[in-house]
C-alpha cells in the first residue's frame, strides 16, 4: 500500500470507488491506449493508496518507484529497494509535498511556540521507531539548506507552498513561514 501521504493529509473515507490521484500529465495518452486521465479533486485526492485507480498499461509511477508490483503476474513477496529515485519522488511528487506542508501546518498550529519542540512530534507522526543506525542521521543540514534557499528565493517558496489542491493556511505566524510571506 505504499506510497501514501501521512495521515495529516488523508481522508477517512473507506470502501468507496477507486480514486485518481496526482499523476504526470499525459501519462495515459503516452501509453498508447487512447484513454485520457482525469484526476479526481477534493477529498478523493487524499484517500489511502489502497483506493488508487490502477490501469495496468499505465500504473501510478510513484507506486512503481516504491516497489509496488505491476499486477501482471502473481507475486508472493514484494522486493524492497532504497534508490535515489525514491528520494526524488518524496521530494518532488505533489502528493508528498502537499502532505508535508499540511503536516507542517498542523504542527505549527499544535505547537505555536518554537520551544515546544514540534520536530519530535513530527518525527513520531511520520517515522518508524528509530534504530541505532538511524538515530545518528541528522536531517538538520538539509533543513538549514532549504530554509536558506527559500528565504533568499521568495518566488520558489510561494510556488512550493501552492503545490497541490489544498490551500496554504495564511493565518499561520509570518515569522514561521517568513520565506513565503515576504
Amino acid at each position: 500500500m505504499k506510497p501514501s501521504p501521512p495521515a495529516a493529509c488523508s481522508s477517512p473515507t473507506s470502501a468507496a470507488p477507486s480514486v485518481k490521484i496526482y499523476q504526470p500529465e499525459g501519462l495515459w495518452e503516452q501509453s498508447g491506449t487512447g484513454a485520457k486521465y482525469t484526476q479526481d479533486h477534493g477529498d478523493k485526492l487524499y484517500r489511502r493508496s489502497l483506493y488508487t485507480f490502477w490501469k495496468r498499461t499505465a500504473p501510478p509511477p510513484a507506486m512503481l518507484t516504491f516497489d509496488a508490483v505491476t499486477r501482471e503476474v502473481c507475486t508472493a513477496k514484494r522486493e524492497t529497494t532504497a534508490t535515489p529515485l525514491q528520494s526524488l519522488v518524496l521530494l518532488n511528487d505533489p502528493q508528498f509535498i502537499e502532505a508535508a506542508r499540511v503536516l507542517g501546518e498542523s504542527l505549527l498550529k499544535q505547537f505555536p511556540q518554537r520551544r515546544q519542540r514540534p520536530r519530535q512530534h513530527g518525527i513520531q507522526k511520520t517515522d518508524r521507531p528509530r534504530t541505532r543506525r538511524h538515530r545518528n542521521q541528522n536531517p538538520q543540514p538539509l533543513f538549514t539548506e532549504q530554509k536558506e534557499l527559500f528565504t533568499n528565493d521568495v518566488a520558489s517558496a510561494k510556488k512550493l507552498l501552492a503545490t497541490g489542491e489544498s490551500k496554504f493556511d495564511a493565518t499561520l505566524p509570518p515569522r514561521r513561514f517568513r520565506a513565503a510571506r515576504r
